[in-house]
């Protein structure tokens, strides 16, 4: 018998379980043995007359239990019984759709990684000196990769004013809590990150919404908001806004910047998204360097497991976060750092994120054709897109509505600072789903979801 021919059972069992438990069983019989390939998703289902999405869900129940694994862009096999004791499989819940997390598509970085540690591994001495304290700064040369990478992409670093950190969200953390004390007012887009309204909460700082439009952050409005919250600081998000995919024209970012020499008011750029498109505005660092933290990090365009992130700060600035980061965790680790300059250095880095690009524009591809009829915003290289529900759905019957089909998207109430109404909207990651198979099927129950609003009925 092969998975191809497995009897299926109309008994109420979910089918993708059956497939999954005759996986397991085939392997315990030995009729499929350790590495062996397994059919792909559309195969299978052609075979045992299902849908695509019921193999997705059965590999990925089957995965969960530790019987496959997935390799991007090679497919599905039966796990080896040599397994390293420090591998595992993190997934999210086998019955949903993940559209949640804005984080890149899965792609094989295994050789560009090996590489690179293999290259550390050459030169024992070099390592050695890697495992031991280095300054809070971190290693120079390290910091001089990251600012001729950055160069190349158009962002005016200086290596003096440089800094890596554990990710961009360390790196808005350190800069809040030295630069702001409990009261303060954050001036923020209406519509936010919602890791720096998390960190806000939980430092005891004010946050404010400042009104946006099709560019981003209105000026008049800001200097508006300066004038009624006093504020010291701005949270800006120029390039891809999250959640709304905004990014501001090169007039606009120079209308703020004058506002805000104007009200002498501190920007934190944060720029996760701004390496992805192919072009883009200047970033608000070139335009006034002493006026701007510029935040970026690697975990969008290279890998998320790196943690590393980094900031460029004004000279009068850097002293004072080099010093927190110092109390925080004194450093980031320089064995992460020497891994990552490898991948910038020798070209690596800018593979992955063109790859990442192409991935992009073809997944929106197939999801702007899916879902043609939905008020959808998005940038085609971008990880996530902003969908205006119709007038039909309130947004609380939405959500409600679409976990129950296992669908998992962001309400825009996670978006909005505390005690502000949230519009009609929701957030959608096409960049999580593991496959191709696992968006199509995803974007099909969105669709249907979108365009089958609840039966209103009135009551005298």
């Amino acid at each position: 018998m092969t998975i191809e021919s497995v009897e299926l059972k109309r008994d109420g069992r979910p089918i993708y379980r059956q497939i999954a438990s005759a996986i397991e069983d085939m392997v315990q019989q030995q009729q499929l043995l350790p590495g062996a390939r397994l059919p792909t998703h559309r195969a299978l289902a052609d075979s045992l007359s299902v849908t695509v999405g019921t193999v997705t869900r059965a590999y990925a129940e089957a995965e969960r239990r530790g019987i496959v694994e997935s390799k991007v862009g090679s497919g599905t096999f039966i796990c080896r019984k040599d397994r390293p004791a420090w591998s595992f499989s993190h997934r999210t819940r086998q019955d949903e759709m993940n559209f949640g997390y804005n984080v890149p598509p899965q792609l094989d970085r295994a050789e560009l990684f090996t590489q690179a540690v293999q290259q550390i591994a050459s030169h024992p001495a070099e390592l050695n000196e890697l495992m031991l304290y280095q300054p809070p700064s971190g290693v120079v040369q390290h910091r001089a990769v990251l600012a001729d990478w950055l160069q190349q992409h158009g962002v005016s670093a200086n290596v003096d004013r440089l800094l890596y950190c554990s990710g961009a969200q360390n790196a808005i953390q350190l800069c809040l809590t030295t630069l702001c004390r409990q009261g303060y007012t954050v001036l923020v887009d209406k519509l936010t990150y919602p890791g720096l309204l998390s960190l806000a909460r939980q430092l005891h700082i004010t946050v404010k919404p400042v009104e946006m439009d099709e560019q981003g952050m209105i000026p008049e409005a800001l200097v508006a908001a300066c004038k009624q919250y006093s504020a010291r600081m701005v949270y800006m998000m120029p390039t891809l806004q999250n959640p709304t995919t905004v990014t501001m024209g090169e007039a606009r970012r120079r209308e703020l910047i004058a506002v805000c020499r104007q009200q002498q008011l501190l920007i934190l750029e944060d720029d996760v998204n701004g390496l992805l498109p192919r072009h883009r505005p200047e970033p608000l660092v070139n335009m006034a360097p002493e006026q701007v933290i510029y935040i970026g990090g690697l975990s969008k365009n290279l890998a998320p497991g790196l943690r590393l992130g980094f900031m460029l700060l004004p000279e009068s600035l850097y002293s004072r976060i080099v010093h927190a980061l110092q109390n925080h965790s004194w450093m980031i680790s320089p064995l992460l750092t020497a891994i990552a300059a490898i991948l910038l250095e020798n070209g690596a880095a800018n593979k992955v994120l063109d790859s990442i690009r192409e991935e992009m524009e073809s997944r929106w591809r197939m999801v702007a054709e899916k879902l043609s009829a939905v008020e959808l915003v998005f940038h085609p290289n971008g990880f996530h897109g902003w969908i205006s529900l119709p007038d039909d759905w309130s947004l609380s019957e939405f959500m409600a509505a679409s976990k129950t089909r296992g669908l998992e998207l962001k309400s825009s109430e996670l978006f909005v600072p505390p005690g502000y109404p949230a519009p009609s909207c929701v957030r959608i990651a096409v960049s999580a789903p593991t496959s191709t198979a696992e968006l199509e099927q995803g974007c099909i129950q969105l669709a249907d979801l979108l365009a089958n609003p609840p039966s209103s009925a009135f009551s005298p």
